[in-house]
């Protein structure tokens, strides 16, 4: 029997800052978030925990987006930030003379890998590629994006396969014509 892959989806918090756990060298690991509904403990990425110590303090309004993963097995949730917007008006005053502007701080660049190897890439995998850049480019984001063709990715038999990050997608049987739905899924940042 196979094991359970995790379900993992976008989320959008807004809420009030009740309480940041940092690690010992002050950066912050988690920021726990009140709404009027529930409480939510939120893992920071990496890449923000250094920028954001210096700029939040608890009672402040927080606009928080990320990844949100279901793990069934284990009936729980885990909230990974990758944008963090301040939203009280005063504090976003406050910060105005400050050079790191958090609102700006996003999610990591989104990055697909095709999988180049022989089976992949002669079963469609290179035109689902070329695909992929060119409709990128007519939509306007080919910079935010960062396509990658990679070794294998060890599911030779569903061949073409690629990956979707910083989601960890993963997909076989890729065929050219669903790169736009891939593309509306994963790669469009909704507002």
């Amino acid at each position: 029997m196979g094991t359970m892959q995790p379900l993992v989806s976008e989320f959008t918090i807004v809420g009030k800052l009740e309480d940041i756990i940092s690690k010992s060298n002050n950066c912050i690991k988690y920021l726990q978030l009140t709404t009027e509904e529930e409480e939510y403990s939120i893992k920071v990425a990496k890449e923000l925990r250094s920028k954001l110590a210096k700029h939040l303090t608890s009672g402040c309004w927080l606009k928080v987006t990320g990844m949100r993963k279901y793990e069934l097995h284990k009936g729980q949730v885990k909230y990974k930030a990758y944008r963090v917007e301040l939203l009280a008006e005063k504090l976003s005053q406050h910060f105005a003379s400050d050079t790191t502007d958090i609102s700006k701080i996003a999610k990591p660049k989104a990055k697909v890998l095709f999988c180049q190897k022989s089976t992949c890439w002669k079963k469609g995998g290179k035109s689902a590629c070329q695909l992929l850049k060119a409709e990128l480019e007519k939509r306007g984001i080919a910079d935010q994006v960062d396509i990658k063709t990679v070794g294998c990715l060890k599911q030779c038999k569903k061949a073409p396969n690629m990956v979707i990050m910083p989601d960890k997608a993963h997909y076989n049987n890729v065929k050219p014509n669903q790169v736009p739905s891939f593309i509306e899924k994963h790669l469009l940042v909704t507002k």
